[in-house]
């Protein structure tokens, strides 16, 4: 699979956590705008839980790829793509370049497909947030991602946070596989 590039984009707590029962834990509008900015144009794999949470202005600008597996739900929207599991969607990707030219693929949630999609993945971007979730029952693979990728930006690991209008603070930082 080395036609295309996958590129995993989180929000992650500094203990892992990405979300509690299906929700995510904060509301940091910078990071939105960076989400919205950097997927907009492209095409976004995301579970079936993670599709059902998105407010319909997710939907503008972008096409989706959803594992639902054994779930069924109508689709009304022309850029949704159903798909039983993540085999099937690199496949598709794999055996229809055209419909991907200049279009980079994210993985985008949830934990059960970063779980998964990681170790697919050529590129990641977190936004690493400046708090601790013990309560989580969602989490990214951390771990995988220290053991499997180098830091490219920002340069070192204490370049400073940023704050939120929301008062969370937050830094983005971008990986590539080692």
């Amino acid at each position: 699979m080395t036609n295309f590039k996958l590129i995993a984009i989180a929000a992650v707590s500094a203990d892992g956590a990405i979300g509690i029962d299906n929700e995510m834990p904060w509301r940091i509008p910078e990071d939105f705008k960076h989400f919205r900015n950097t997927t907009m144009g492209h095409v976004l794999i995301v579970g079936y839980n993670t599709y059902l949470s998105l407010p319909d202005k997710a939907f503008e600008g972008r096409t989706y790829l959803v594992l639902c597996g054994h779930h069924d739900f109508e689709n009304a929207r022309p850029n949704v793509y159903k798909f039983d599991n993540l085999q099937n969607v690199l496949l598709f990707i794999e055996y229809n370049p055209l419909l991907f030219v200049e279009k980079k693929i994210f993985i985008a949630g949830g934990a059960m497909l970063y779980d998964s999609a990681l170790a697919y993945c050529d590129e990641a971007i977190i936004t690493w947030v400046n708090k601790l979730l013990p309560e989580a029952n969602k989490r990214f693979p951390v771990s995988e991602l220290i053991s499997n990728f180098a830091l490219i930006s920002p340069e070192t690991e204490e370049d400073d946070w940023s704050e939120s209008k929301t008062g969370m603070f937050y830094k983005i930082n971008n990986y590539k596989r080692i």
